[in-house]
């Protein structure tokens, strides 16, 4: 048998080769359109995620046009009794739905709305905040002057405890991969703590908010610079009410921020927002023409001084009897405010309504208004599980007579 040649050999290995080559071609570009159909399904899907945000954020921004719209537009008990209470209404089952504190928003099927067929609405959270305790005015512009336990922070230190004192809280903890939530209760001399830690946070000077009567201590810088996280404090106003989680005796507590958005605000509400004013002189007053029963009694129950912070001040100095006056009438007045039927209540009416219940009838505009100044909105739509949120803080100017709106002024506007 005949050896096979040099030239047959050479084809042989070409051969080889060639094949080899063939090889890690065909195996380069089954590795290349692996990559580019899986880059191709990215940027498809990334695609589908702006659409359906782009979408989103449209439907919720037309949305929040439409709120703004009604309280400009519609008479304020019309708009919020019959609009907005049917909203809140589709997310509970209770028959009384509190307009002052709405329930969480719930989602509704998607193409309730028509001219938005493929976006799923949430129903609106929509509340007055004239109510709320404005943390700001805890201390005074433009110097922030105000000492420990003269009669204007006695007065402001007494409501805090009084509305804290009545809260339980939902206090958070991880436990490795859950959520462990266990209703606690602040003590008092925790309260009393918080609220010196909140007046150190504000005010101009480094000097350690002190109580001789109740030796409360507060907190200044150099209780944040040795911190764990070390933080330069604030020394001035709240921007946002989220920044009360930065003090450490609120950290330290792990309270939800739901808890302090219920009762508390940085905004000057509880009347129309005027620029160059002295915000911190605004009461909190509760409309009358929105509130329930029980709703007024416990923003009264603010304002009693028979508790055990405020009986060691001298009264003659420090008691107001007005207030602590409309505290012990809070049943009667909060009757005859939501007496069945409902009618709407104007200023002159609140007082002729107090007339014969409390001998400071005269009083009531510093803790009742017939109309609100301040609204918190949050709005959310869905599409494709892509979530727009809009939250914002509006304040409208009204009519003195007739409390039709005259303008709405944006203080903040979020949209995510």
């Amino acid at each position: 048998m005949k050896s096979p040649s040099k030239l047959q050999q050479n084809s042989g290995v070409r051969g080889g080769i060639a094949l080899l080559i063939t090889l890690v071609i065909l195996t380069l570009l089954a590795v290349f359109m692996t990559e580019f159909s899986f880059e191709t399904k990215l940027e498809t899907r990334g695609i589908q995620n702006y659409q359906a945000s782009f979408k989103a954020r449209n439907a919720v921004k037309s949305m929040f046009k439409a709120v703004i719209e009604g309280i400009e537009s519609h008479e304020e008990i019309i708009f919020f009794r019959q609009y907005v209470r049917s909203f809140f209404s589709m997310g509970t089952s209770r028959k009384d739905v509190s307009i002052l504190n709405p329930p969480d928003p719930i989602r509704l099927p998607a193409g309730v709305i028509s001219d938005f067929p493929d976006v799923a609405f949430y129903t609106p959270y929509i509340r007055p905040i004239d109510h709320l305790y404005n943390l700001n005015r805890i201390q005074t512009p433009p110097f922030r002057t105000v000492n420990p336990e003269s009669k204007s922070d006695v007065h402001l230190a007494n409501q805090f405890i009084n509305i804290i004192n009545k809260m339980g809280i939902n206090s958070e903890s991880n436990d490795r991969d859950s959520l462990i939530r266990q209703n606690e209760q602040f003590d008092y001399n925790e309260i009393l703590k918080l609220y010196a830690a909140i007046f150190d946070w504000m005010d101009k000077d480094s000097n350690i908010y002190d109580s001789s009567i109740y030796g409360a201590i507060g907190a200044e810088k150099d209780a944040y610079i040795y911190a764990e996280q070390p933080i330069e404090i604030k020394n001035g106003y709240f921007d946002q009410l989220k920044e009360i989680k930065l003090i450490n005796a609120i950290k330290e507590k792990k309270t939800p921020q739901k808890f302090w958005n219920d009762s508390f605000t940085t905004y000057p509400v509880g009347n129309k927002y005027v620029p160059s004013s002295n915000h911190t002189t605004v009461n909190p007053r509760i409309n009358i023409n929105l509130a329930t029963f029980e709703e007024i009694v416990e923003f009264l129950e603010q304002y009693d001084q028979q508790t055990n912070y405020f009986i060691n001040y001298s009264q003659s100095n420090f008691a107001n009897n007005y207030s602590q006056n409309f505290y012990q009438k809070r049943i009667e007045i909060a009757e005859e405010l939501t007496k069945i039927p409902r009618i709407k209540l104007k200023k002159n009416d609140i007082k002729n309504k107090l007339r014969n219940i409390t001998q400071y009838y005269s009083k009531a505009d510093d803790y009742f208004t017939p109309h609100s100044y301040w609204y918190e909105i949050i709005l959310k739509t869905e599409i494709s599980k892509v979530i727009a949120e809009v939250s914002a803080i509006v304040s409208v100017d009204r009519n003195k007579d007739n409390g039709i709106v005259k303008e709405i002024i944006i203080h903040d506007f979020f949209l995510n």
